[in-house]
């Protein structure tokens, strides 16, 4: 296996056929076909059912497909920031964020950073928690900004100040001074992390609860409260400044979280990754 077969095979499923990768990359479609036989045979492995005008891709090919995209990612930032040696600090930063963490403080932090090093490119994976831990562990990114609490074994941890989670909505949409009672009547709009936790916390003070929405990302709560749909959960800092959006808090201490910038502690980071690591505040 190298780095010239996994380039052909992840052609082949982004172009969705042998015979329109076999354009792309500019050669014949005999000696691709060839490759992905020989492929398959050092894996052991059927990668994908071959159709007269389209692949399929098997469990197999499904899981290579994935590792093969990070194995080339890595390749490609190995080869810049050896090229980048001596030149100063250059290069990309691959940097994994959870959606609440793209405040505007946050992205000011990264023009700082540019301002300083204006060789350094960003690389940004958006997702949940738990996907940029994995995107961590699998090498496809150099560092993530995510939110407490996940399981910290195995990482190190720049852990930032802990923050609310506060109800917000539109304003005058509940008195200035509401408490638990006046928000359980609301529609609630819920990220799916703390879907179970804030069902629980009413649940105890037996209130009664209307959620209207269950999402996976805090922009869509946001947006969905600004439009009058209902009253959203979110970490305060996320909330803070929204134009014409109140927060209410809920005095619970299990709803609490914090931005943490986390990277792996088994492994070579980039002078990139290590100085933003060393630089980012909050």
């Amino acid at each position: 296996m190298d780095l010239k077969q996994l380039d052909y095979f992840t052609a082949i499923v982004d172009e969705g056929s042998i015979s329109a990768a076999a354009k792309k990359l500019h050669i014949s479609q005999p000696p691709l076909s060839t490759q992905m036989k020989s492929l398959e045979r050092e894996l052991g492995a059927v990668l994908f059912e071959r159709g007269l005008r389209s692949i399929t891709l098997t469990d197999a090919g499904k899981l290579m497909y994935q590792r093969a995209k990070t194995i080339l990612d890595m390749a490609s930032v190995t080869k810049t920031e050896i090229d980048s040696l001596g030149r100063g600090l250059s290069g990309t930063l691959r940097l994994g964020m959870v959606s609440s963490a793209a405040t505007a403080h946050i992205i000011g932090q990264f023009a700082e950073f540019r301002k300083l090093y204006p060789e350094v490119n960003f690389q940004i994976y958006e997702g949940n928690t738990y996907q940029m831990l994995d995107g961590l562990k699998t090498n496809q990114m150099d560092l993530a900004l995510v939110r407490s609490p996940f399981p910290e074994s195995g990482f190190v941890c720049h852990k930032y100040q802990e923050e609310h989670i506060v109800a917000a909505g539109i304003a005058g949409t509940l008195p200035q001074n509401a408490g638990i009672e006046e928000i359980s009547g609301q529609p609630l709009i819920l990220y799916r992390r703390w879907e179970t936790l804030v069902r629980q916390i009413f649940e105890s003070r037996n209130l009664r609860t209307t959620i209207v929405a269950v999402v996976d990302n805090a922009w869509s709560s946001l947006q969905m409260a600004k439009a009058g749909i209902g009253i959203a959960m979110l970490p305060e800092s996320f909330v803070t400044d929204v134009s014409g959006m109140e927060m209410w808090r809920i005095e619970d201490e299990r709803l609490r979280t914090r931005l943490t910038l986390v990277k792996r502690d088994d492994r070579y980071i980039s002078n990139i990754a290590k100085i933003f690591f060393e630089k980012f505040e909050l």
